[in-house]
């Protein structure tokens, strides 16, 4: 089981942190959450067999994230991103620039498109995957990914004719 456990970290590690850093925007909190993450399946995966794993983590890190805001009750945003990546500098550089460019612009749309748009477009989670993370109906979360999606597109166009 141990070796298992650190093979579905070693996999979903960068996923599961990218997807945290961009909720909560501190290094240190996506890394206390990632590991709080990992920590809550671990007792979870001794408990029984998981069909899915990847969705399945991103609802226990999601839910993770969830529990600390409610402690929490405030955010506090970095201007700084630290990636745990083995790229080349030159790599590591435009993936922060992009990966940035795209959080500033999730963070001007409702935090629930933002939430859609993170799972099935950056994380590959299938809508129905997305749907059950969220707690959301098939649809209710396609009509999210939609607006989201186009309100995105509506501002990178303005940014582009400027």
């Amino acid at each position: 089981m141990a070796l298992e456990l650190e093979q579905i970290y070693r996999e979903h590690m960068n996923d599961l942190y990218r997807y945290l850093y961009s909720l909560t925007q501190q290094h240190t909190l996506a890394e206390d959450l990632l590991q709080e993450t990992f920590a809550k399946a671990h007792v979870m995966m001794l408990g029984g067999s998981i069909r899915e794993i990847k969705p399945w983590l991103f609802k226990v890190a999601y839910y993770t994230y969830i529990d600390s805001v409610r402690k929490e009750s405030r955010f506090i945003h970095s201007d700084t991103i630290e990636t745990i990546d083995t790229h080349t500098p030159e790599q590591i550089t435009l993936e922060k620039d992009s990966f940035q460019k795209l959080l500033d612009l999730l963070e001007t749309i409702k935090p629930i498109e933002k939430q859609a748009i993170l799972l099935c477009d950056v994380h590959d989670c299938t809508n129905e995957q997305a749907a059950e993370i969220l707690q959301l109906k098939l649809n209710t979360l396609k009509s999210h990914l939609a607006r989201g999606r186009r309100k995105l597109r509506e501002k990178l166009t303005k940014e582009e004719n400027k």
